[in-house]
Formats: structure tokens, C-alpha cells, sequence
């Protein structure tokens, strides 16, 4: 028969081992709130990047997009005025604009999938134009009619994601937010 001990007579090292092991359970305790607490940070510093890199994105294109609009004005006075090599200049300018463009804008919603769609119809078919001015078969504004309507297109389109944009108060409202 086992007889039980009185609390008080339990010999002092047996007593280190049970506050040993209660500060063990309470050191994992804290270590798991320390853990979730570095995740939370961790996910909130990822967020922070996402819409720092959006904006960055976003202020890129405020700039680029004014540079392709003048691109296309000039283009349009370079063909009205049916000189063959400024017009060449002005489509590979158009294009590199342009894909530059299509490189900083993301897939996140329908517009700007249109918007990328827009582009690349006008990048190949000022591609187009180019190759047909460079061959002299067409009067420069025969030869450019195709890409003239394809970048007046996305000039349309880049012109509506400006002003949506420049309205958008998402990201001021969420650093406000976390401040």
C-alpha cells in the first residue's frame, strides 16, 4: 500500500522540478505568442511591400503614360505631314513606350486586361506600319491607318486608368489606416 505524502513534506528538489516545469509550460506560452506576434508582423510587412511596390508602379505610370501621348501626338503630326522617316521614329518610339507600359501594368482586374490587350494590338501594328513604310509600297498614311486606330485606342483606355487612378485614395486610406 502506497501511502500519500502531506504537500509540505515533499522534499525541496522535488519542488524545483514542479516550478521547473510550470515555467516550462509558461515559457512556451510566451514562446508561442512571440511566434504568432512575429507571423502577424511578418504578414503586415508583406502587405506594406505589395502596396509600396503598386504605388511605385502606379507613380511609374502616371509618368510614362503623358510620354506615350505625346509619342502619339507627334506620330499623328509626323503622318499629317507624310514624312516617312519621322513617322518610323515615332512608331519604334510608340512601341517601346508601349511595352514598357504593358511590363508595369499587372492583370488585376478586366480593364487593365483590356488595356494589355490595347498595347500589344498596337505595338504589332505599328510593328506593321513600320515595315510597310520601310518598303515604300504605301503612302504613309495608307501604310499607318491600322496602327493610328490602335493607338488611338490605347490612348482612350490609358486616359480612363489615369483618371481612375488619380482619384483612388486606397492606399492613403490605408496608411492612415495602420498609423
Amino acid at each position: 500500500m502506497i501511502v500519500a505524502e502531506a504537500w509540505y513534506s515533499i522534499p525541496w528538489v522535488d519542488w524545483i522540478g514542479v516550478t521547473g516545469f510550470a515555467l516550462t509550460l509558461l515559457g512556451l506560452f510566451v514562446t508561442w505568442r512571440q511566434a504568432k506576434s512575429a507571423a502577424d508582423s511578418a504578414e503586415a510587412a508583406r502587405q506594406a511591400v505589395t502596396r509600396t511596390e503598386a504605388q511605385i508602379r502606379s507613380n511609374q505610370l502616371l509618368v510614362l503614360i503623358p510620354q506615350l501621348r505625346w509619342v502619339a501626338a507627334e506620330l499623328d503630326a509626323a503622318i499629317d505631314g507624310n514624312e516617312s522617316i519621322w513617322t518610323r521614329r515615332y512608331l519604334d518610339s510608340w512601341r517601346w513606350h508601349a511595352s514598357n507600359i504593358r511590363g508595369l501594368l499587372s492583370v488585376a482586374d478586366s480593364e487593365q486586361k483590356k488595356i494589355l490587350r490595347a498595347l500589344q494590338d498596337s505595338v504589332s501594328q505599328a510593328a506593321n506600319a513600320g515595315d510597310q513604310l520601310r518598303s515604300g509600297k504605301a503612302p504613309v498614311s495608307d501604310a499607318t491607318r491600322l496602327a493610328r486606330t490602335h493607338i488611338g485606342r490605347v490612348c482612350d483606355h490609358l486616359t480612363a486608368w489615369v483618371s481612375a487612378r488619380a482619384t483612388d485614395t486606397t492606399i492613403a486610406d490605408s496608411r492612415s489606416d495602420s498609423e
